[in-house]
C-alpha cells in the first residue's frame, strides 16, 4: 500500500496563512466556493481559524463594508468562538477561574450573534450550526442545547462532515454532555455499513481516546496508573480499533482525496504510536499529511508528539513549508 507522506498543495492551509498575515480574501473565496458542499464547508471553517484570533479586529472591521456576506459572518463567528475557547483554557470547568469564565462568556455571546446572522443569511448552511454546537458545548444557554444544535446541523446535511461527527462525539462524552456509553454508541452507529476507507472509521479510536483520557483524570491513583499502562492494550479494545483500522486502510486509495483523510489516519496513528505498535502507526502516518491534527493535543504538544511518532516509525522529517 503506497502513499505519499506529504500533502499536495493545500488551499485551506494557504488561505489560513494568508489570513494570519492579514489577507482575508483567499479564506472568503474558499468559503464562497464551498457553499452547498457540507463536507468542504465545515472542513474549511475548521482549518481557516487556527491561529487567526489576533486578526479578529480586522475581520470585524470588514463587516462594516460587507454586512450581507454570510461567509464573512461565519468566519467572524468562528474566530470569535476560537477567542472564547482561548479565554477559557483547556482545563475542566471546575479548574477554570472566574476571569476565564467571564472571557468565555463575553466572546461566546458575540460568536453566537455572528453565527446566528450567518444562519439567517444562508438558511440551508450547516456550518453555522456546527459552530453553534461548539458554542453550546462550552457554554450552553439551556439544558440540551448541544443536542439541539446537532439536530439543526443534521437537518441541513452537515452530518456527512468528519469534523461535525468528531465534535458530536466529544460533546456526548461524560466530561461534557453525555456518557461513555453514549459516546461509544454514537461511534459504532456512525461507522456501521460505511464503505471501506471512509474517514469516519476514525470515530472508533477517537471514542477510546476519550475514554482513556477520562480514566487518566480519575480521582483514584490506581485507576490512572492502570489506564496509562493497560487500557489501550486490552484485547477487546485493540480488536475493535484494529478492525476499524483495517477497514480504513483497505479503501484508503478511494478516499485519498477526501479532505478529512489525513486527520482520520492521524487518529489511528496517535493511538498506535502511544501504544508502541509502530508498524501500524507507520501505515497510518504514511497517509497522515504533514500537519499535526487531533488528537495529539491530548498527549502534549501536538507537533512534538507527531514528529516523535514519525521518527519512531522510521519516517523522514516532515516537510514544513514557510
Amino acid at each position: 500500500m503506497s502513499a505519499s507522506p506529504y500533502w499536495p498543495h493545500d488551499p485551506y492551509r494557504q488561505a489560513r496563512i494568508a489570513l494570519q498575515h492579514g489577507d482575508a480574501a483567499p479564506a472568503l473565496a474558499l468559503l464562497a466556493a464551498s457553499r452547498g458542499d457540507a463536507t468542504a464547508r465545515i472542513h474549511a471553517i475548521c482549518w481557516l481559524v487556527d491561529g487567526v484570533v489576533p486578526r479578529l479586529p480586522l475581520l470585524e472591521s470588514l463587516l462594516g463594508r460587507d454586512p450581507w456576506n454570510p461567509d464573512l459572518w461565519l468566519l467572524v463567528g468562528a474566530v470569535q468562538q476560537e477567542a472564547a475557547w482561548d479565554a477559557r483554557g483547556a482545563a475542566r470547568i471546575s479548574d477554570t477561574s472566574a476571569d476565564q469564565i467571564r472571557g468565555l462568556r463575553h466572546h461566546m455571546t458575540r460568536a453566537r450573534e455572528s453565527l446566528r446572522r450567518a444562519a439567517e443569511l444562508l438558511p440551508d448552511d450547516p456550518a453555522p450550526w456546527f459552530e453553534l454546537m461548539s458554542c453550546a458545548m462550552a457554554a450552553q444557554t439551556y439544558p440540551g442545547e448541544p443536542h439541539d444544535m446537532w439536530k439543526e446541523l443534521v437537518q441541513r446535511g452537515g452530518d456527512v462532515s468528519y469534523q461535525a461527527n468528531r465534535l458530536r462525539l466529544v460533546s456526548i462524552t461524560a466530561k461534557w454532555h453525555g456518557s461513555e456509553a453514549e459516546c461509544f454508541a454514537f461511534a459504532r452507529e456512525r461507522t456501521q455499513g460505511l464503505p471501506l476507507g471512509h474517514p469516519l472509521y476514525a470515530l472508533i479510536p477517537l471514542a477510546y481516546v476519550e475514554a482513556y483520557v477520562e480514566l487518566c483524570s480519575a480521582d483514584r491513583v490506581l485507576t490512572r496508573v492502570w489506564a496509562v499502562l493497560r487500557y489501550l492494550s486490552k484485547r477487546t479494545v485493540r480488536a475493535e480499533i484494529d478492525e476499524a483500522s483495517d477497514r480504513l486502510l483497505s479503501g484508503a486509495a478511494a478516499f485519498a482525496a477526501h479532505p478529512a483523510s489525513p486527520e482520520a489516519h492521524q487518529a489511528f496513528a496517535c493511538v498506535y504510536a502511544d501504544n508502541g505498535d509502530l508498524e501500524r502507526a507507520r501505515w497510518h502516518l504514511e497517509r497522515s499529511g504533514d500537519e499535526a491534527t487531533w488528537p495529539w493535543t491530548y498527549f502534549g504538544d501536538k507537533d512534538e508528539r507527531f514528529d516523535r511518532a514519525r521518527e519512531r516509525a522510521g519516517l523522514p522529517p516532515r516537510h514544513r513549508p514557510a
